[in-house]
């Protein structure tokens, strides 16, 4: 009996003596932290399915996010807000890392996004160009319903408007099929 107490001593005191040796230093544990709430936001920006829900939860992130930050670094900051315990190169080193971890999350929000914004501004550019093909023999009727269309691409387009996480090239795309808007305005006009 004595054999196996002693072995059960001598575990536990091998387990104390490595934990001992495995400190988790404050950058990684910031690391860790960050890295588990972005991972959570983009499980939860996968399962996202409709417009609305994608518009709150990124109003909502945002929200968390701000909180987030501040709660991140609140052991390591003094009284008169001053980062502490850091060397320069620490800070270097973990802004660049979270900078990393937060453009992979961006990158992620973008691809979402698109997913909803990209048939917005395809329905967009199709009504565009079927108001841009009117000519004078179309009746009022069709007239009608393709200014409708429009419209409706239009506010569909403008619950995206303080989004700021927009593809490239869904920007370009919207910005060509308003140029190609603006162009057929002047020339129904005249100007």
């Amino acid at each position: 009996m004595k054999k196996i107490t002693l072995a059960i001593a001598v575990v536990i005191i091998g387990f104390v003596m490595a934990s001992c040796g495995t400190k988790v230093s404050r950058t990684e544990t910031i690391l860790k932290a960050a890295q588990e709430f972005f991972d959570q936001a983009k499980a939860k920006l996968s399962a996202i399915d409709n417009v609305e829900d994608f518009l709150a939860f990124v109003d909502s992130f945002n929200a968390e996010k701000e909180e987030f930050s501040q709660n991140l670094f609140a052991d390591y900051v003094d009284k008169e807000g001053n980062v502490k315990g850091f060397t320069e190169e620490e800070i270097v080193n973990l802004q660049t890392k979270l900078s990393d971890i937060a453009t992979e999350y961006n990158k992620v929000e973008a691809d979402k996004a698109a997913e909803f914004i990209a048939p917005i501004i395809e329905r967009y550019e199709n009504a565009i160009n079927a108001l841009s093909e009117v000519n004078r023999n179309t009746d009022d009727e069709t007239i009608d319903k393709l200014v409708e269309e429009y419209e409706s691409a239009e506010s569909e387009l403008a619950l995206f408007e303080d989004y700021d996480n927009v593809l490239p090239e869904l920007q370009e795309r919207a910005q060509a099929a308003e140029n190609k808007l603006q162009g057929f305005i002047e020339d129904l006009l005249g100007l």
